[in-house]
Order: C-alpha cells, then structure tokens, then sequence
C-alpha cells in the first residue's frame, strides 16, 4: 500500500510537472516566436541596406570635382576674352549666356555628385557622365568660342582694310600699276567677304557658330564647325593677300 502511495505520488508530480511546463510555453502570446525571427531578418536587411545605401567612392568623386574645377575655369576663360571683345557680328552676346550657362550647370552638377550617397558604381557613373555628355566644354564650347573670336578679329582687320582701299583709291590717279594693285586688293576683300560676311551679318557657316548646342552624336556639330574653320581661314588668307596688296600699292605711288 505503501509503495502504491508512493508511486501515485510520482506519477502525479511528474504530471503537474509537465502541465506546468505546458501551460508555461501556453503563457507565450501567439506568433512572438515567429516576430522575434522577422524582426532578426529585417534588422540584417536593415544593416545591409545601410551598408549598400552610401558607397564612400572618395576618390572617383574627387576626380569629378577636379574635372568641374578645369571645366569651370576654361568656361571663365572664355567669357572673359568674349566680354573684352567687340560684337561686330552680334554673336558674342548669345555665346557668353551659354557659357555662362555651362558653367552654372556644372557647379550645380558637381554639387550634387559630391553631396549624394550612391547605392552602385552604376549610379554614381550615370551622373558623372553628364559632365562630358551634356555641356562638351572642350569639345563644342572652346573651338565654337575661338571660331566667333577669329570671326571678330577678322572683322576688324576687314574694316581696317576696307577703309585703306578707299583711302588709296583716292591716291592712284592715271598711275596704271596702282591701279592695277588696287584692284587685285579690292578682289581679295571681296573674297574676304563671301568667306566672312559683312558686319552685322556673318556668313552662312560662320553664323552657324553660335547655333550649335551639345549632343550625344557630335558628327553635325563638328561638320559645322570645320565648315566655320575652313572659311575663316580662307578670309584670313584673303586679307593677308589684300595687305599685300595695298603694300604694292603704296610702292607703285612711291615710284
């Protein structure tokens, strides 16, 4: 009877043990386990988020500012000798508003390179590559500025010649070989002209100059400006040969 007491007495604190233990993980609210494991996973995606969200890309950002720096300064340039010229042709204005303008969308362009955090190399090349693509400073702005600064010097020296010739008109007389002279230095300025143009109206592919914008494909703007280049060179080439030709006529008259 005894060992019988004692067995029931086993037998029934095992049991209240086990519906201790029962009630005890019952106790547990539903679905704690599972949040606790969504919470572990969302904090490692969390940390890899952040660890993907801002690359350091020190050095390639560096390389951009220094890229705008030399941009901005070439830009600065170009508007200084534009400002310091005079507008014979009315295209100096117009140039000088897009450099200006270049050169702001560059410095907007660099501030927002070096103050975003990019997730990929992707991301952050897709913005320095509009550097080159979108403003083509060495490209476009600086032959299309130098091409209307030659058009502006060219036009003085036209001027300067033109009033020569009229002078020395005046001055030959019957003397044959001055004439002769004069007039060979009155062709040559006409063929200055219809490279060139006539004040306040450039030439066809001169006036084209400051049309000219950038561009993914430059094939068109490049074709313009070697179209521009070629016949400033031919009226440079023409008023050397009228110089020439007035230093003939005034020999002649010295005779």
């Amino acid at each position: 009877m005894n060992r019988i007491t004692k067995a029931s007495v086993s037998t029934g604190t095992a049991a209240a043990l086990a519906i201790a233990a029962l009630l005890a993980v019952s106790a547990t609210p539903v679905g704690a386990t599972a949040d606790a494991g969504r919470r572990a996973v969302e904090t490692v995606a969390a940390a890899k988020v952040n660890a993907d969200a801002c690359r350091p890309l020190t050095t390639q950002k560096a390389a951009v500012h220094t890229a705008a720096v030399k941009r901005e300064a070439t830009l600065a340039r170009l508007i200084s000798t534009l400002q310091a010229r005079r507008d014979p042709w009315s295209m100096n204005a117009g140039q000088i508003g897009a450099l200006q303008s270049a050169s702001s969308g560059i410095t907007a362009l660099d501030g927002q390179i070096q103050s975003t955090c990019y997730a990929t190399i992707a991301d952050f090349r897709a913005d320095a590559t509009k550097l080159f693509t979108d403003y083509r400073v060495y490209w476009l702005r600086v032959p299309q500025t130098h091409g209307i600064e030659a058009a502006d010097w060219l036009a003085d020296a036209r001027t300067r010649l033109g009033a020569v010739a009229a002078k020395l008109a005046s001055h030959v007389g019957t003397n044959t070989q001055a004439k002769t002279d004069l007039a060979a230095m009155n062709q040559a300025l006409a063929t200055a002209d219809s490279k060139l143009g006539t004040p306040p109206n450039p030439a066809p592919d001169v006036a084209q100059l400051p049309k000219l914008a950038p561009a993914v494909d430059m094939t068109a703007d490049v074709a313009a400006m070697e179209a521009a280049r070629s016949d400033l060179e031919a009226a440079r080439a023409a008023l050397v040969e009228a110089r020439a030709d007035a230093l003939k006529v005034i020999a002649d008259l010295r005779v």
